[in-house]
């Protein structure tokens, strides 16, 4: 996936279950697990894309914001596939309008889809132009 969003060095992401989490990134995203380099006084875990952008997923009770507009995005060339391994792995997608598991098709003619991981953080995978 190419990162669409302007992440000069990392992202970060809050949430509770650590393990559940972690998994649904690599397994679903395609990501991989590196060396956490800071201090461990929080339990986190840290991982990258294949263009080696970082997401630090953070342990904490406070919770994820719940709305479709706060999203992460990426694009990818092969969309039908990764829409089909959503399917596979039961991932519900959504479209803006709350449409379930419908392919949105945006004005500028992009097909995405919008879902959630397992805090409740809302991702965005569209269709490389």
């Amino acid at each position: 996936f190419k990162q669409k969003t302007a992440y000069e060095i990392s992202a970060c992401l809050v949430g509770s279950e650590m393990c559940i989490r972690d998994s649904f990134y690599v397994t679903i995203l395609g990501f991989k697990e590196i060396e956490v380099t800071a201090s461990q006084t929080i339990p986190k875990r840290w991982v990258q894309n294949h263009e080696g952008k970082q997401l630090h997923l953070i342990t904490s009770n406070d919770g994820a914001p719940n709305t479709i507009i706060n999203h992460m995005a990426f694009s990818t060339s092969n969309f039908d596939t990764f829409v089909k391994h959503l399917k596979k792995n039961k991932i519900t997608f959504w479209t803006d309008e709350g449409k379930k598991n419908v392919v949105r098709i945006r004005k500028d003619g992009i097909r995405q889809v919008k879902f959630q991981d397992p805090e409740g953080y809302w991702i965005e995978v569209n269709e490389s132009l």
